[in-house]
């Protein structure tokens, strides 16, 4: 389609829920005895500039939800009629949200040039190579066929533009004799102190195929979009005062089997990883070539164990196979410092800025490389998706210094076991491309934060600006210090251990062991880091909300998502929201830049301007 008809298909839509919100002003919920139902309409479009004089439609996403509350018992009365022993109150909460992004019908010609690794397929990006690529195998059309949304299969695209979820469905119980409440049913678990770049807040992996992570800030909106809900119990024990601290309550949940890793998607989706699937694409794809070569008409099609990348590992869902679990005590002390105490044991689901290993091969050995020859001869890779069992142990605390500064002060600080990290000095069965062993390591995580309201006069005389800021780390411990691509190209002696990142492996086209280095530059760092500042305030009796802040990883280039935002309320029930979104890569988004957040490397050239339209209903 034409960027004209583009532009009038967004217009319409924005049209369209205009009139929807310009008809008589609706409830804001529906209540009909114990029954409460409400909802929303919403269209977010978004149009990507990753120069000044270039943009692209990459979204135009219209979503319905409908939430139903069924206060079904109160004190002790199901119906108000049935008496039920031991059951207090119980109410029952339902959501669903049905989405339509007709990205996918009106700009299927949509395509992203450049990958995360740059100028390293032969010394050109990746839609030079695959050009070259299509000539050279009389596909004249190979490049854009294979880096545009219209290469997509028609059933690809059917199954990208909707979505269809009971994003939660549950019932709360509270018990009649016993201090104890218990939540069951499909829902978020949301712990910990820090807004986005998550720590504690990891029981519901991620979806980053809707628009990655920037499902923020708040006020307006935040990770309740992308958060996947999962089938789990939670219970929370009341202990009132436990020794000096007061308001303690034990709280603890049970997935029996649901968990699920975080959703990933890649290259030509917009909001895909930057790169290309590393097993299945055609330009340079593991399955293709390489030892698959051997494989039925040159190719493998599926990994190891039954497993998918990003989707399934080697375990059945229940609760024997994937079972997760945590635990948290919450108290307050006599000087006022809310804080909680936490545990987790659960699967790794890659989605808190770790640069993880999420495949592992086979190990070199006699025995394995036998087994490698016969599981390609029936076209399986040698390797498997990898999801472990990881240890956290975790603090949160917060504490509001009324007396002196006016600030709240919030922590937070994790422990993770077992990691699973790319090792260039272990071998796998896999030489072409090489794919390197896996150790589990062990991070320390942490942030610190402020919030406080402030006068600042010369912007606003009637009401506080909103400041806040936090600093987020992550530490591996033990980390080793090597040269990884000499390593790999055996120029040392290989040590007993060399961290590698997941972002620049070698593939059948950038090999890494000539003298170009085209391979094995994300190094794994000791230290990474990132800070956040924000500010927002009130206009008009709170009708005019506006936002500025930015997101910095100063340790890697001082790569920046500078972002602006305004809410503006025309009424209680319908909002427009205008926002813009830098991403600044001070050695542009053509030169790889393997930040562990994703702003200099996965995001690079993605700044973005965000119109969205909700009505409630």
């Amino acid at each position: 389609m034409s960027d004209r008809r583009a532009r009038w298909a967004l217009y319409a839509g924005l049209v369209a829920l205009l009139a929807v919100a310009g008809a008589n002003r609706a409830e804001a919920t529906i209540k009909y005895g114990p029954f409460q139902i409400s909802g929303s309409l919403q269209s977010q479009n978004l149009i990507r500039h990753p120069d000044i004089d270039s943009y692209n439609i990459t979204q135009q996403r219209n979503t319905a939800r409908l939430q139903l509350e069924y206060k079904w018992l109160e004190n002790g009365k199901f119906l108000d009629k049935y008496n039920i022993p031991f059951i207090h109150r119980s109410n029952l909460y339902v959501l669903y949200r049905g989405v339509y992004d007709s990205f996918y019908d009106f700009t299927p010609g949509y395509i992203e040039k450049d990958d995360v690794h740059g100028d390293v397929y032969g010394g050109l990006s990746l839609f030079e190579f695959a050009k070259r690529q299509g000539n050279a195998t009389n596909k004249p059309n190979f490049a854009r066929h294979t880096l545009s949304v219209s290469g997509l299969s028609h059933g690809e695209r059917e199954a990208l533009k909707f979505d269809n979820q009971l994003r939660e469905a549950y019932v709360d119980l509270k018990l009649r004799d016993i201090p104890l409440s218990i939540r069951a049913g499909r829902q978020q678990i949301v712990w910990g102190e820090t807004d986005n770049f998550r720590m504690l807040d990891r029981v519901n992996p991620l979806d980053l195929t809707w628009h990655f992570f920037f499902e923020f800030p708040a006020p307006s909106f935040g990770w309740d979009q992308i958060r996947r809900p999962l089938w789990m119990l939670k219970f929370l024990y009341d202990l009132g005062d436990v020794w000096k601290f007061s308001q303690s309550y034990l709280e603890w949940y049970w997935n029996p089997g649901d968990w699920r890793p975080a959703k990933q998607a890649f290259m030509p989706r917009p909001w895909g990883l930057r790169f290309l699937d590393p097993l299945t694409n055609p330009i340079d794809g593991a399955f293709r070539g390489g030892i698959c070569g051997a494989g039925p008409n040159g190719r493998c099609d599926r990994l190891m164990n039954g497993t998918r990348l990003f989707q399934q590992g080697d375990y059945d869902n229940n609760p024997l196979d994937n079972n997760q679990v945590g635990v948290r005590y919450h108290g307050i002390t006599p000087q006022g410092i809310e804080f909680t105490l936490n545990y987790l044991y659960q699967r790794w689901a890659g989605d808190d800025g770790t640069n993880y290993a999420p495949i592992r091969g086979l190990e070199n050995t006699p025995a394995n490389r036998s087994r490698a020859t016969q599981l390609i001869s029936r076209g399986i890779f040698p390797a498997e998706f990898i999801a472990p069992y990881i240890h956290t142990a975790g603090i949160s605390a917060n504490y509001s210094d009324e007396t002196y500064t006016q600030t709240v002060y919030r922590m937070e600080t994790i422990y993770d076991i077992g990691i699973p990290m790319f090792d260039v000095a272990k071998q796998t069965v896999i030489d072409s491309p090489v794919l390197p062993g896996v150790t589990k390591k062990e991070m320390w995580k942490g942030m610190i934060a402020f919030d406080r309201p402030t006068w600042i006069r010369s912007i606003n005389k009637k009401t506080t600006v909103f400041l806040t800021g936090q600093l987020f780390w992550h530490h591996v411990i033990s980390n080793p210090d090597c040269q990884a691509q000499a390593v790999a190209r055996g120029d040392v002696p290989r040590p007993q251990s060399c961290l590698i990142g997941g972002l620049d492996l070698p593939s059948t086209v950038r090999t890494g062991t000539g003298t170009t280095n085209e391979a094995y530059r994300d190094k794994i760092r000791d230290w990474e880091s990132i800070f956040t500042l924000a500010a927002f305030t009130f206009y008009r009796g709170g009708s005019i909300i506006p936002l500025v802040g930015m997101a910095v990883d100063w340790v890697n280039q001082w790569n920046m998502l500078p972002f602006w935002m305004v809410d503006y309320v025309v009424r209680d029930d319908f909002v427009i929201n205008l926002s813009q979104r830098y991403i600044v890569t001070p050695k542009g988004h053509s030169t790889p830049i393997f930040s562990t957040w994703g702003l200099g490397s996965l995001n690079s050239g993605r700044s973005e301007t965000d119109i969205r339209i909700t009505y409630q209903f």
